[in-house]
């Protein structure tokens, strides 16, 4: 890769700007010679400059020429020397310079020869000032790669981790740095700006990309990811080319370290249950975590539960279409599963949807009673970014699992954010397991909630199926096979044990929402972590 080229040279000398036509050069100050969302960084712009040589009119016209030279053709010259502009730029492009430049734009019909760039005039200051440039421009370059080099291997010998690196990099550099894994999911970044659009990253080879100017710098990574540089101000392009395989190369040692230390097979699948049995509150600590295990830091995640029996191909078979499926293991007698995805998958919801139809467009009296339980149903979670939020993640797919499996929400599949599948227990779900929740159950149910004083339920069901139908005696009554005057008593009953009359309009929220959270499972992670014992 050139070392300085003639777009870094145009950033830095604004004396020096593009022939119009020139394939991707940008005048200095970052103005592009082109316009339009497809302007890049062409093979014009990117051509090495070592050295500024001033044209003479006398022999010989020029030193010898190596390559790489940025060629000064003052108009006096030409005049005196004779030589058509034409049939000099043809023996500037045997010689592989890497421009002329001209005090007026070339006539047409004089292509075929190196770049133009126009300067007036085209003095021998200018040419003094465009060597002293190069050779400062390369002496800084040197010091910066080779300070940055060192601090790269000081953090590999210490076994820094992606995240280390990429910070440390960016602060050196000044840049924004990310590298992504080979789907395009960010495994590391020092800032949102690091990560570039989707539109961006389709855009193909290893390189300088980015629209409407090429201003990202990505090296491909040994394990099939992608290092990002930029976006890249036009004068520190040179920079970013010098380091960015230096970059690449601590990176790549930071992603082999972490594919050695994580665990495979039952072993990760062990880890990864443990994860998401974390507190909720860990976020950091889980982040640090699910890298550790492979997961992406900016990925879209759901945690799934299924009834501990189901084999992980099916599992795997019927979560596979919503995106990457890790295997979590069994524990509790849940199967559990981390769906690496779509922030909204449709098929998932589809398939949600089919599944509760009949509940949905049942008649009242189907509806009227619980669901009940089954013993095949599916749990997800709503989605969360990064591996730190999959404790969270976790608690709302056992959550999700625990109506399920009580048969408290149609079924066979629910998800966490979707209200037709939870109802009224998604309100629900931010005090489960909290003394609050018990105590306004208990003050709103009061007697009712005493087993001795219901020993069978029988009260607490009639209640419930009377608030289901909105408080219809003949729909209640249809509900649960009894006679309305059956109904009716029960209901006197219910209003003695509780205090609150049920045909009452203004008791019938608290009285529905007192029965919904008394019918909640215990959340065990809670009850465990009060009694001070680990998940």
């Amino acid at each position: 890769m050139a070392e300085i080229t003639l777009s870094d040279l145009l950033a830095w000398e604004p004396r020096l700007r593009p022939s119009p036509g020139i394939d991707g050069l940008a005048a200095g100050g970052g103005g592009s010679a082109r316009s339009g969302p497809t302007a890049a960084v062409g093979p014009d712009a990117e051509r090495e400059v070592t050295w500024a040589v001033t044209a003479r009119a006398t022999t010989p016209m020029l030193p010898p020429l190596r390559g790489g030279e940025l060629v000064l053709l003052p108009r006096r010259m030409l005049t005196e020397a004779g030589v058509a502009l034409p049939m000099l730029m043809r023996e500037l492009a045997g010689h592989r310079v890497a421009a002329v430049v001209l005090e007026a734009a070339p006539p047409s019909g004089t292509g075929g020869g190196p770049p133009v760039l126009l300067a007036s005039p085209t003095t021998p200051e200018l040419e003094s000032d465009v060597n002293r440039l190069l050779t400062e421009r390369r002496g800084e370059l040197y010091r910066a790669g080779t300070e940055l080099e060192r601090v790269l291997a000081d953090l590999t010998t210490a076994g820094a981790d992606l995240g280390r690196v990429v910070a440390t990099a960016a602060t050196a550099l000044g840049l924004p740095v990310a590298v992504l894994d080979a789907r395009g999911a960010p495994l590391a970044a020092s800032g949102p700006d690091a990560v570039p659009p989707a539109t961006i990253q389709s855009q193909g080879a290893a390189g300088w990309r980015g629209l409407p100017r090429a201003d990202r710098l990505t090296v491909e990574l040994a394990p099939g990811g992608t290092l990002w540089l930029g976006p890249v101000p036009p004068a520190r392009r040179a920079l970013a080319r010098l380091v960015g395989q230096r970059v690449a190369v601590a990176a790549e040692a930071a992603l082999a370290r972490v594919a050695q230390a994580a665990p495979r097979g039952a072993a990760r699948a062990a880890a990864l249950r443990a994860l998401l049995s974390a507190p909720p509150a860990e976020t950091a600590d889980a982040g640090a975590r699910g890298a550790g295990l492979g997961l992406p830091a900016g990925a879209t995640y759901r945690v799934a539960l299924a009834p501990g029996e189901m084999a992980p191909t099916t599992l795997q078979r019927v979560l596979g279409s919503l995106g990457m499926v890790h295997e979590a293991g069994v524990r509790d007698g849940q199967a559990a599963a981390v769906i690496e995805g779509r922030p909204d998958p449709p098929s998932l919801g589809e398939r949600a949807r089919r599944a509760g139809a009949a509940a949905d467009h049942a008649a009242p009296s189907a509806r009227a009673a619980p669901p009940g339980p089954s013993s095949t149903w599916l749990a997800i979670s709503g989605p969360t970014t990064g591996p730190g939020g999959l404790p969270g993640a976790g608690r709302e797919a056992r959550y999700v699992a625990a109506l399920l499996a009580a048969g408290l929400v149609p079924g066979p599949v629910a998800r966490f954010e979707v209200l037709n599948d939870l109802g009224p227990f998604r309100l629900l779900y931010p005090l489960w397991g909290t003394p609050a929740l018990d105590a306004f159950a208990a003050e709103a149910l009061a007697d009712l909630a005493d087993p001795k004083r219901d020993r069978r339920g029988t009260l607490r069901g009639t209640l419930l199926a009377y608030l289901d139908t909105g408080g219809s005696h003949v729909e209640a009554a249809t509900a649960l096979g009894i006679h309305r005057n059956t109904l009716s008593y029960r209901l006197k009953q219910i209003a003695t044990l509780t205090g609150r009359d049920p045909t009452d309009s203004g008791s019938r929220l608290v009285l529905h929402l007192a029965l919904l959270a008394s019918a909640l499972p215990p959340d065990r992670a809670t009850a465990v972590s009060t009694n001070g014992s680990g998940p």
